[in-house]
């Protein structure tokens, strides 16, 4: 997949964006869309209070977030499907970010 950098838009702002659009990118495909090393990607990233990673786990919640609510795979689907290393993790991370756990987000919804 190509991203095209928009001249005004800041490395930080673009990042964020290519990484929304496809949480499952590693840094480094994401730093070289950016047209920068990985290293400077982080950098400017932490100077603003943030990390890529943290950002990646961001979008890949509200990913799950959706599939939650919209799809009756089952929570260790997901978290496949999202590529966690394992669902226990993935429910850790959704926890921390949603401040919800999969089965309270899919009970909401009803299924």
């Amino acid at each position: 997949m190509e991203y095209e950098n928009p001249g005004k838009q800041s490395l930080t702002a673009h990042a964020a964006g290519i990484i929304r659009s496809d949480p499952t990118l590693r840094m480094d495909a994401v730093a070289s869309a950016c047209g920068v090393s990985e290293s400077t990607l982080y950098s400017r990233m932490r100077s603003i209070g943030v990390t890529p990673n943290v950002l990646r786990q961001r979008a890949l919640c509200d990913r799950a977030s959706e599939l939650l609510s919209t799809t009756d795979k089952s929570v260790e689907d997901i978290s496949s499907l999202l590529g966690f290393s394992s669902s226990s993790y993935f429910r850790k991370v959704f926890r921390s970010h949603t401040g919800m756990t999969p089965r309270e987000v899919r009970k909401k919804r009803g299924v």
